[in-house]
């Protein structure tokens, strides 16, 4: 393939792809359409700015429920989601994105109340990775704000500790 590209051509798509990433860095909004977790090394791209993005280059979202579980019986619902971009009638990309009630910030919560939430949520991971893929923006954004807590701390490699089981100590003694 490399032997039938134009140098040239390949030289000035790179130059519009830093000139755009330019651009979104300096039109987009800090804690609106990207937030900033201490400790990371990029922003994250929330969901409005992933729309104007989109709305920027005049892409329209289509979603597809790849697949789910809605076991009401167990209460567990997860959710995987197809966000494909198209201009008219051309596919562009398509973006994944995927969500579950056993989620760490869903685990506590009645599952029946949120399966709603967790289907949205994928669908928001979809249309984030699509935006971030269609615009070349992975160098700038990135989506991984859910392995992140609020101080920039890895949630896998947080140490978790818990009372002992006949309840002698605390949980802060813990």
């Amino acid at each position: 393939m490399i032997d039938d590209m134009s140098i040239q051509q390949v030289a000035q798509t790179m130059q519009k792809i830093t000139q755009f990433q330019k651009v979104i860095q300096q039109t987009l909004r800090q804690n609106h359409d990207y937030g900033v977790v201490p400790g990371t090394d990029k922003p994250t791209l929330l969901k409005p700015g992933a729309e104007k993005i989109l709305m920027m280059m005049g892409l329209q979202s289509e979603f597809e429920i790849v697949d789910s579980t809605r076991d009401f019986e167990n209460g567990f619902f997860q959710y995987q989601v197809r966000c494909k971009l198209h201009k008219g009638d051309m596919l562009i990309t398509e973006g994944l994105g995927s969500c579950n009630t056993k989620e760490r910030k869903y685990a506590k919560q009645d599952p029946f109340s949120i399966d709603n939430t967790v289907l949205k949520m994928a669908k928001k991971r979809a249309l984030v990775d699509a935006a971030l893929l269609v615009a070349s923006l992975s160098d700038v954004f990135t989506q991984d704000l859910e392995d992140m807590d609020l101080e920039g701390q890895q949630v896998s490699s947080r140490k978790k500790y818990y009372p002992d089981q006949d309840g002698t100590i605390s949980t802060a003694q813990a």
